[in-house]
């Protein structure tokens, strides 16, 4: 890797994060409007705080300059390497004369750590640490100061020589492994569950996927619940190639991932086919089996999937590495968020509101939580005004939406009603003066629901929640609650926009009250999203509408062209260049036996034998209703649109 810094001969010392922030989204605006190379240039940046960003990440840089720099020595030979393409850029967010920082020093050194030891051996870092002017390039980068770290033997290389001389390397702190929660994955609510008791628990089992490892967890729980007919996702966590670790049913529950030890065995599944698991996946997987142990207080056996059934699960690889031990090199330190709120909205909702409050450079709109999507929330809640922790929770949700102008303000919060409609609820039963219905939570509606409180004999806190809902449902003798726009996620004026941004016509008026027409188009959107049209906004109906909102958006025509062709490719797993050819049709036929257990040749032919398969399969996972004639009709292909729009397929 070469080592940069940011060159000014003005200091670069941040107050704050925000200013690190700030000044990566200069450089991100020079390199791309200015230098015109389409993004950032460099891999990563470490701040003078520690922090590390991503930049291109694993891709190819254009930070190192062109040609090719001549590496090895009299030993192994010589040969010469590109040097964007054979090397990772590293930036010290520093000036000209400005020294690096101890935690800079040690995020580099964990960054380089990362780069050599962590990841799949086609995008691993080689040995070599040099200054960006290394090889004659005409350059005063990294400056001295930086300098004399960007070699090996320094403070920033993990594995120093012994006879380097070099001072002591900072030991490489222990990391921390937080868990995203259901709620930051999207995850729709379980229809049932079963709770375990600790002292029921006996062993830790892994497995893994079988599928593309850039699969999603939704992807995985949408197929257990609407096509095996579980509860819930099958597996208590679940970890991907980056080492992030997804809460699945967690601790509590009984899963559905092992005939026999569904109740006696916690298991996580690692996402991806044999030989995919990282070093990294494998840490958190070690790390998680530590934890488990620590949390129950009883050390679990490991075992493996194939050890207690007949299946190949988990591949030979995680068995073998099973087998010997689960050894890593360290464990990280496991976060459960016991003291943090959950997150109140779907990933990609989090990146929309981010880019729409103006951050640069803009989130890509994935629904992947990585480091950018973390800078960014990081971002967003300094400038709503809350902590700034990177945990979307109930105090961001309420201080965006204060922010922006939208639904509660940081007081009233409820998980029933929306504002306008507990004001209306005080007016109804005779409250004078009458509040005024404008869906702000003041001080008045706040006496006018404690008033409303009293009057249904209900603790009078000022807080519109289940409690309150039912008393007031018994009072009035109104057990729909239709009036009040039920809703346990959004706002009326939320469900409205919702609605007609999907296209309803004609649109309804976003006017807070949840009449006749708005009920219609929610029942209408729900079917669009492929829920139950029963009107009511819950989890199940937000989740659905998140997964559409984030998937393809096809025009349900019926044509197989190159918009549908380039969004079946990405939920197989292919290069989506919209090209139907042999490699993508094998892809299905892959696909098919993973999540739909059909049995084909895998040889690219799609017979009649794989389109029945793929009618069965959209006939499960969205109730399509389709003639299983092995006919790849219009029908077929609206149906396929319709489950890749809705995230089933």
């Amino acid at each position: 890797m070469f080592i940069h810094y940011i060159g000014s001969f003005f200091s670069f010392s941040p107050d704050n994060e925000e200013d690190c922030q700030t000044k990566i989204a200069e450089i991100w605006k020079e390199h791309t409007l200015f230098q015109d190379v389409g993004d950032i240039e460099y891999n990563f940046l470490v701040c003078p705080h520690g922090v590390v960003y991503e930049g291109r990440g694993y891709e190819r840089g254009e930070a190192n300059g062109g040609a090719s720099i001549k590496v090895g020595n009299s030993t192994v030979g010589y040969r010469f390497v590109g040097r964007n393409t054979g090397f990772y850029s590293i930036q010290g967010m520093l000036g000209k004369d400005d020294a690096p920082t101890s935690k800079m020093l040690t995020s580099m050194r964990n960054l380089i750590y990362h780069l050599r030891y962590e990841l799949n051996s086609d995008r691993r870092a080689g040995p070599y640490i040099l200054p960006h002017s290394a090889g004659g390039w005409d350059t005063e980068c990294p400056g001295d100061k930086l300098g004399q770290y960007a070699k090996n033997g320094s403070d920033i290389d993990p594995d120093p020589p012994k006879d380097s001389g070099g001072r002591p390397v900072p030991p490489r702190p222990d990391p921390v492994l937080k868990v995203i929660p259901r709620e930051g994955w999207g995850a729709r609510p379980p229809r049932d569950v079963a709770k375990v008791p600790a002292s029921e628990r006996t062993g830790f089992v892994v497995h893994y996927s079988a599928a593309n490892p850039n699969q999603t967890v939704q992807a995985i729980q949408n197929y257990h619940m609407d096509t095996n007919g579980w509860w819930d996702i099958g597996y208590n966590f679940l970890v991907d190639q980056a080492g992030r670790l997804y809460e699945g049913r967690g601790w509590q529950n009984e899963g559905a991932h092992t005939r026999g030890y569904n109740r006696t065995h916690i298991a996580v599944c690692f996402i991806g086919e044999d030989g995919d698991a990282t070093p990294a996946a494998k840490r958190s997987i070690r790390s998680l089996y530590e934890a488990t142990n620590r949390k129950i207080g009883k050390t679990l056996t490991t075992t493996y999937h194939s050890a207690l059934g007949s299946t190949a699960c988990p591949g030979n690889d995680l068995r073998s590495w099973v087998r010997a031990g689960m050894p890593t090199d360290g464990l990280a330190d496991v976060d459960w968020g016991a003291d943090t709120p959950g997150l109140t909205r779907s990933v990609a909702s989090q990146q929309s509101a981010v880019n729409g409050l103006g951050r640069t450079p803009a989130l890509v709109v994935d629904g992947i939580f990585g480091p950018k999507t973390e800078a960014g929330v990081k971002w967003l809640q300094a400038k709503v005004g809350v902590a700034a922790d990177g945990i979307w929770g109930p105090l961001t949700e309420a201080a965006y939406r204060a922010y922006i102008g939208v639904g509660n303000s940081t007081n009233g919060l409820t998980s029933i009603r929306t504002v306008a409609a507990q004001q209306r609820a005080v007016n109804a039963l005779g409250y004078s003066p009458e509040l005024t219905v404008d869906g702000v939570f003041g001080p008045r509606t706040e006496a006018g629901v404690k008033w409303l409180q009293a009057k249904v004999s209900t603790a009078a806190d000022g807080l519109w929640g289940p409690d309150t809902e039912r008393a007031y449902a018994d009072y009035t003798g109104d057990g729909s609650y239709s009036n009040g726009g039920l809703t346990t996620i959004r706002p009326v004026t939320y469900q409205q926009s919702a609605v007609n941004g999907l296209g309803h016509t004609p649109a309804l008026a976003v006017d807070g009250i949840f009449g006749p027409k708005t009920e219609a188009g929610v029942k209408w959107l729900q079917a669009k999203v492929g829920v139950a049209a029963d009107g009511i906004w819950g989890p199940d109906t937000e989740a659905a509408y998140a997964r559409y909102s984030d998937g393809a958006r096809l025009t349900v025509d019926g044509e197989f062209g190159p918009r549908t062709v380039a969004a079946t490719q990405e939920a197989i797993g292919v290069s989506a260049d919209g090209v139907w050819g042999t490699e993508s049709r094998r892809a299905l036929q892959t696909h098919l036996n993973t999540w739909a257990d059909a049995g084909l040749v895998v040889d690219g032919n799609i017979g009649t034998a794989t389109v029945k398969a793929m009618q069965r399969h959209l006939n499960r996972m969205t109730g399509a209703g389709l003639t299983v004639d092995g006919d790849w009709g219009t029908g077929t292909t609206k149906a396929l649109q319709n489950a890749l729009n809705q995230g089933k397929f």
